[in-house]
C-alpha cells in the first residue's frame, strides 16, 4: 500500500487552537446575549435603571417629614444624615455612611470595596433635606430582580465572567478529548506495526496513518521490517542446511566406525601380545567414546528439527515404576539414595512415552552425576487435576546464577563445579526441548532446605485435549518468524 496523502502534525495542533478560539468566541457571544436578553426581560436591573428609579422618587424624599425604606428602591440602602453628617437613620451602618459623607464632602460619588467576589464601587446620590440630606446607595454593577438571586449570588457581571471561564474549561476538556482521540487513531498503525515486529510477524501490510511525521515512523519500519525479514530468512536458511549436514555427517560417520569397532572386535579373537591388547582395548574404547559423540549430534538433530510426537495414554502407575527402576540403576554407581513422593496422580498420562521417559532420564542423570557419593536425590511427582510435575532434587553445589539463566540453552556447561567430562551442555536443551514440543515447561532452581539443584518439569495431563496438539513436529521446525 502506497502512502496516502499526508498532512503535517502541526496542522492539528492548528485545528485543535483554531477550535478553541472559535469555541471561545461562541462562549463569549451566548452568554452576553443571554445578558442583554435578561436585562430587557426585567430579571437582571442595569445601573441606569436604578438610577432612573431614584430620580423618580427624589422629589418625594426630599419632601417627606420621614424618610422610610418605602420610599428608596429595593436595590439600595439609604441613611439621613444631618447638615453636618450626623447620622440619624436608615439601613445603611455608621461605618458605611462616615464612608459615603466623606466622598460626597470631597465632590466624588462613589467608593471602592471589596465582597468576597472581586473590587466593586458602590455609587451615592445625595438628596438635599429641609433638616439635612438623605444618601442613596447603590451598586455600581447590575443586580439580580430576584430578592433571592440578589441575596445568594454576586452581581450578573461576575456570574457572566464565572460562566465563561467555566464555559471555556469545559470547552478545553472535551476539544482535548476529541482531538487526543483522534490522535490516538493515527497512532493505531503505528502501534500495530512494531507489536508485528515484535511477534516476530514480518508478513503484513503497513498501513499508513495520514499524518506526515507518523507515515514517515512508518516508512522507516517498513524498511527495516523488509531488511529483517530477508536475513531472517537467509539466517533460518543456513541453519537448516547446517543441521541437515551435521545431521548427514553423523549418520555417514557411523559406517566408518562401525567398520573399526568390528575389526578391533575380530583382533580380540586373534594371538595378540599385551601391547597390542592393550592397543586393540584403546581403539574399542575410543570408538565407543565416538559414538557417544555421534549418538549426541543425531539427538541434538532430531530435537531442532522437531522430532514428531508418538503421543499415547499410557497408565501413570506403570510411567513412574520404569522411571523410579532406571533412576535408581542410574544412582547405584555412586551408591546416592533416592526418594520418591507422590501426590494427587492421575490414572492415566497422554504423552510420548519414550521421549518424556528420555527427558526426565536426563535430568536425573544430571542430578546424578551432580550429586556427591552417597548423596540423595529427591524425585517427586504431584497433580493439580489439570497439570502433573515432575521434580527432581539433587544434594550437590546447586546452580549459579548463571546456570539458572542458561542451562537449558544447547551447548552451556556452566560452573565447572557442575560439570562433567561426559557432559557436553545438551541433556537439558534437549530435556527442555521435548517438554516444549508437549506444551509445558522446564524451570530450574535450588532447593532451600538442601543448597542442591532442583530441576521441575510441568505438562499437562491431557495434551491434546488441553492445547489441541497434533503428533506433528513440524511446527516446531519454525524459528518461530512467520516467513513465506
Amino acid at each position: 500500500m502506497g502512502l496516502k496523502r499526508s498532512r503535517k502534525l502541526r496542522t492539528f495542533f492548528v485545528q485543535y487552537l483554531f477550535a478553541l478560539f472559535i469555541g471561545f468566541l461562541m462562549i463569549i457571544l451566548i452568554v452576553t446575549g443571554l445578558f442583554f436578553v435578561s436585562l430587557q426581560s426585567g430579571f437582571i436591573i442595569s445601573v441606569g435603571d436604578v438610577e432612573t428609579s431614584i430620580e423618580s422618587q427624589e422629589a418625594e424624599i426630599a419632601a417627606a417629614e420621614t424618610v422610610s425604606a418605602d420610599l428608596i428602591p429595593n436595590t439600595c440602602k439609604y441613611a439621613t444624615v444631618s447638615a453636618e453628617g450626623k447620622f440619624l437613620s436608615g439601613n445603611m451602618t455608621k461605618a458605611e455612611t462616615l464612608t459615603a459623607w466623606d466622598s460626597i464632602q470631597k465632590g466624588r460619588r462613589s467608593s471602592w470595596g471589596f465582597l468576597g467576589t472581586g473590587f466593586i464601587s458602590d455609587c451615592y446620590f445625595p438628596i438635599e433635606r429641609k433638616d439635612g440630606f438623605c444618601i442613596v446607595e447603590y451598586s455600581s454593577l447590575s443586580q439580580f430582580s430576584p430578592v433571592i438571586l440578589r441575596e445568594h449570588l454576586p452581581a450578573p457581571e461576575i456570574v457572566l465572567v464565572w460562566i465563561i471561564i467555566g464555559a471555556f474549561l469545559v470547552e478545553i476538556f472535551l476539544l482535548s478529548k476529541i482531538y487526543g482521540k483522534k490522535i490516538s487513531r493515527k497512532l493505531i498503525p503505528l502501534k500495530n506495526a512494531t507489536e508485528k515486529i515484535r511477534g516476530k510477524d514480518l508478513e503484513f501490510e503497513i498501513q499508513y496513518s495520514g499524518i506526515e511525521e507518523i507515515d514517515s515512523a512508518l516508512q522507516s519500519l517498513d524498511t527495516m521490517k523488509a531488511e529483517l525479514k530477508h536475513s531472517l530468512e537467509a539466517q533460518w536458511k543456513m541453519e537448516q542446511t547446517r543441521k541437515t549436514q551435521v545431521s548427514a555427517l553423523a549418520h555417514d560417520l557411523k559406517t566408518p566406525l562401525t567398520v573399526i569397532r568390528g575389526n578391533a572386535e575380530i583382533l580380540d579373537d586373534t594371538g595378540q601380545t599385551e601391547e597390542q591388547k592393550e592397543c586393540t582395548l584403546y581403539i574399542r574404547k575410543n570408538a565407543d567414546q565416538m559414538e557417544r559423540y555421534i549418538q549426541m549430534l543425531i539427538d541434538l538433530s532430531k530435537v531442532e528439527n522437531g522430532c514428531p510426537l508418538k503421543l499415547e495414554s499410557t497408565v501413570t502407575r506403570i510411567f513412574l515404576d520404569s522411571l523410579y527402576a532406571q533412576i535408581n540403576a542410574l544412582a547405584s554407581v555412586k551408591q546416592i539414595h533416592v526418594e520418591t513422593d507422590e501426590k494427587d496422580l492421575p490414572n492415566t498420562l497422554c504423552l510420548d512415552v519414550f521421549q518424556m521417559f528420555r527427558a526426565i532420564i536426563n535430568v536425573a542423570s544430571n542430578a546424578v552425576d551432580y550429586s556427591p557419593e552417597r548423596g540423595t536425590i529427591t524425585f517427586s511427582t504431584f497433580s493439580d487435576g489439570q497439570t502433573i510435575r515432575f521434580q527432581i532434587a539433587d544434594t550437590g553445589k546447586g546452580f549459579s546464577p548463571a546456570d539458572l539463566k542458561n542451562a537449558a540453552n544447547q551447548f552451556y556447561q556452566g560452573d565447572s563445579s557442575r560439570n562433567s567430562k561426559f557432559h557436553y551442555g545438551m541433556g537439558l536443551f534437549i530435556a527442555d526441548s521435548i517438554v516444549k514440543q508437549h506444551g509445558g515447561t522446564l524451570t530450574l532452581g535450588n532447593k532451600s532446605s538442601t543448597g542442591g539443584g532442583m530441576v521441575i518439569i510441568k505438562i499437562p495431563i491431557q495434551l491434546q485435549g488441553a492445547f489441541g496438539f497434533h503428533a506433528s513436529g513440524e511446527d516446531n521446525v519454525k524459528t518461530g518468524i512467520k516467513i513465506s
